[in-house]
């Protein structure tokens, strides 16, 4: 019998993106670059995914998270890194770096550990918790303001404007009332900063104070940039955790397996970046004629970039790539998880940090955690470019 054919994959189809795994699979399959919007180009192999996060050149990061009613670069007070193209990218980028380097990142753990162990403390065995709300959104966002800098007594409010934002990514009215407090408050704190001596605490005091050689920014780039790195390194990072806790945890054998080896923590968490990406897509715009996998494309074509399909692919993953395994052969491919090439995401050594504190804690504190009794997973509501269950309901 012939099953017939899925409707191709669309990027900003709620009802694709809640189960994409047979549509994608079908994509991979039959037609790996397909057109599911006029001018909108849906890539889905691995090998084409690579190519084209590493040809800068030809395709774009201009307007990355702009598809039909996304904010573009040009509403924006300034361009982010992510909006933007080399050389500017590289002078951003090499500006950021001295903040999200290994071993300045590494002494970020004490605080990270600081920030879990004050959540998990009001947290009893025997008890229920909602994983999503309750710690994998509460963590990063701590993590971020304490990194940037923020007084901490002003975290909480910061969180509801960053999580007003965040729930309709990447369509954001720049006179949104969250997004205009959030942006005020940052231009004040970065006026403050620029204003006294420099203290060498947070990357805002550091952005308010160049290093020699590095052009003073302007208040809107100061604000733009310390505003990109809260959204994205919220959401996703919480996504990321609770997609690796419901891994563990709907099959359990995953959970115990780590209570009897906690070596295989890093393995979990790698694993779970593959199969679950909480970023399913990017953008990029042709710059150049070009032909990918047999199809055409020319100048001011949009392409939508699956990062979850090449992770879920099995040409580069072998048989199994749709299943969660713990027992992956490391340097098996590469991840498209958090980008590839110069975009590659500069906090992703932060989120690993971030999961590994918070699944050690739960490890050692809730050797028995187990989903809630009748849990089902929900995709989270209206999202499209995130992946992550709308909540996840834990026994402690």
């Amino acid at each position: 019998m012939t099953l017939p054919h899925l409707a191709p994959y669309d990027p900003l189809d709620p009802a694709h993106n809640a189960d994409p795994a047979a549509r994608l699979a079908e994509a991979r399959d039959r037609c790996p670059v397909s057109q599911p919007r006029p001018g909108v180009h849906f890539l889905a192999r691995h090998d084409d995914v690579r190519d084209v996060l590493t040809a800068h050149e030809a395709y774009s990061s201009v307007d990355n998270f702009a598809l039909e009613s996304g904010g573009t670069t040009a509403d924006l007070p300034a361009a982010i890194i992510t909006m933007l193209d080399p050389p500017d990218h590289t002078a951003l980028r090499a500006r950021l770096r001295r903040w999200f380097a290994p071993a300045v990142l590494r002494k970020q753990e004490p605080r990270v550990r600081d920030i879990v162990t004050d959540i998990l403390d009001a947290w009893q065995p025997g008890q229920k918790a909602e994983i999503y709300h309750d710690l994998a959104r509460r963590v990063p966002t701590r993590v971020v303001y304490a990194f940037l800098g923020l007084p901490e007594e002003d975290w909480d409010r910061l969180h509801r404007w960053a999580d007003a934002i965040d729930d309709i990514l990447p369509q954001v009215p720049i006179d949104m009332p969250e997004f205009v407090a959030l942006t005020r408050y940052l231009g004040e704190q970065f006026a403050a900063r620029a204003a006294a001596p420099a203290t060498g605490k947070g990357v805002l005091d550091g952005l308010a104070h160049p290093a020699d050689g590095e052009p003073p920014l302007t208040p809107a780039e100061a604000v733009m940039h310390t505003l990109q790195l809260i959204l994205a390194a919220t959401d996703t990072t919480a996504s990321l955790i609770t997609n690796l806790l419901h891994e563990l945890l709907a099959d359990r054998s995953h959970w115990e397996r780590l209570l009897a080896d906690r070596s295989l923590i890093p393995t979990a968490i790698e694993e779970s970046l593959r199969h679950d990406a909480p970023l399913q897509y990017v953008l990029r715009t042709v710059t150049q004629e070009r032909e990918i996998s047999g199809c055409p494309v020319k100048p001011g074509d949009r392409l939508a970039v699956s990062l979850q399909s090449a992770n879920w692919d099995d040409r580069a993953w072998g048989a199994d790539a749709a299943d969660y395994s713990l027992d992956r052969p490391a340097g098996q491919a590469t991840p498209m998880t958090f980008g590839y090439g110069i975009h590659t995401c500069l906090g992703a050594p932060l989120a690993r940090l971030e999961s590994r504190v918070v699944l050690e804690q739960l490890l050692e504190r809730f050797p028995d955690l187990r989903l809630a009794p009748g849990y089902r997973r929900e995709p989270a509501p209206g999202l499209v470019m995130v992946r992550r269950p709308a909540r996840l309901d834990v026994a402690l």
